[in-house]
């Protein structure tokens, strides 16, 4: 809506000078338009992690262990292209203070009690290619079986160009519609479209980014930005 309000009063405007030189003026107005479609893929975070404090130990730790874990989702049935190249570490750190009073010799004595653990954590992505809730939590089993924390991060497509050009489509029909509804409140018909592009590429969403569509679904949305011309 904020969109619409800034471009309708560009249009107001611009009308003016545009008549005064003899030339029809133009709207430029963005269009939305949204398609669900069904998932092709899942995406599985798979993570393992080491307490050991020296730095060194426990890299070679959770190496180790991630080894151990994709060798059991491999001999599972995951494909070595399911699997996304590089792996991701982080350290994690904890760190808690207590304070401890007591009575000595009628007196009251403090003590301040620290406590402090960190962790190593590596992980990697699966982008399964299924969305069969079956094989899904196989891998999930498997995973956690062989030592490792494992969640389904979200869904998505393996292509989403039918997806996309059906969304641009609906953005392009919202477009024309928003900007004849302008036309209407101004007393002047819609004309020719001038110029239309992209406004950054159809995005597909998941419900792993907070999307509105239904879990094993997909959300693809796209923008565009059409300029028309107006018949005084």
């Amino acid at each position: 809506m904020k969109w619409l309000v800034i471009i309708f009063s560009v249009m107001i405007t611009a009308i003016l000078p545009a008549v005064a030189l003899g030339t029809n003026p133009t709207l430029t107005i963005v269009g939305e338009g949204t398609v669900t479609v069904p998932a092709d893929t899942a995406t599985i975070s798979v993570s393992v992690e080491s307490g050991i404090e020296n730095m060194t130990e426990a890299q070679a730790s959770v190496q180790e262990k991630m080894d151990l874990v994709i060798d059991a989702l491999k001999t599972a049935g995951v494909k070595d292209e399911e699997i996304l190249p590089g792996q991701s570490s982080g350290v994690s750190s904890f760190q808690s203070t207590s304070k401890v009073c007591k009575r000595v010799n009628n007196s009251t004595v403090c003590e301040n009690n620290t406590q402090q653990a960190s962790s190593l954590e590596r992980s990697t992505v699966i982008r399964l290619r299924s969305t069969d809730e079956s094989r899904i939590n196989q891998v999930l089993d498997v995973a956690r079986s062989a030592g490792a924390q494992a969640y389904v991060a979200g869904y998505g497509l393996s292509d989403a160009s039918k997806a996309a050009a059906e969304a641009r489509q609906k953005a392009v029909a919202n477009a024309k519609e928003n900007a004849a509804g302008m036309a209407a409140a101004e007393g002047v018909r819609l004309g020719k479209v001038v110029d239309i592009s992209d406004y950054g590429y159809p995005v597909a969403l998941t419900d792993y980014y907070s999307s509105l569509a239904p879990l094993g679904m997909v959300d693809v949305t796209s923008y565009v930005i059409v300029t028309y011309e107006f018949e005084i």
